[in-house]
């Protein structure tokens, strides 16, 4: 694998940084993980006003993380040669900017503490691919 964000000399072109893909892959596992066994408790003991916030919140990292594990799949394929470097530039951008760059710090406090955790490094890692795509690609008109 060879890593993004550096310019080739000879290409001219993003290049894949394997950190990105596995730094995602552990989040979405430690999300899953946290999901699965401790989240469907503590979205249980929470009043019924922070169990919608959880709710939305937890989908709002599950949309972050494979926003961006699809977007690195789509540039894994591109250097690859399966797509098109304008097919993907067109059809396979960074998706939900709107819902998963909003970051709203007083409904987190009302979250567990490792749910916070998530949404913040989800948020984090979702911002650096964002600025990634609109450097490699311009904005959306």
């Amino acid at each position: 694998m060879r890593p993004i964000a550096q310019q080739s000399e000879q290409e001219g072109q993003l290049l894949f940084l394997p950190g990105i893909f596995n730094e995602t892959l552990a989040l979405l596992f430690d999300a899953h993980h946290y999901f699965q066994h401790r989240g469907v408790s503590e979205q249980a003991e929470a009043g019924r006003e922070a169990s919608a916030y959880y709710s939305s919140e937890m989908s709002r990292i599950t949309m972050r993380l494979t926003s961006v594990m699809a977007w690195i799949m789509v540039r894994r394929a591109v250097y690859a040669g399966r797509i098109e470097e304008d097919k993907a530039s067109h059809d396979y951008r960074l998706e939900a900017s709107e819902i998963c760059r909003r970051h709203d710090a007083e409904i987190l406090t009302k979250l567990p503490n490792y749910m916070i955790y998530l949404s913040e490094c989800s948020l984090s890692l979702y911002e650096r691919i964002w600025r990634l795509d609109q450097q490699a690609y311009g904005t959306r008109h």
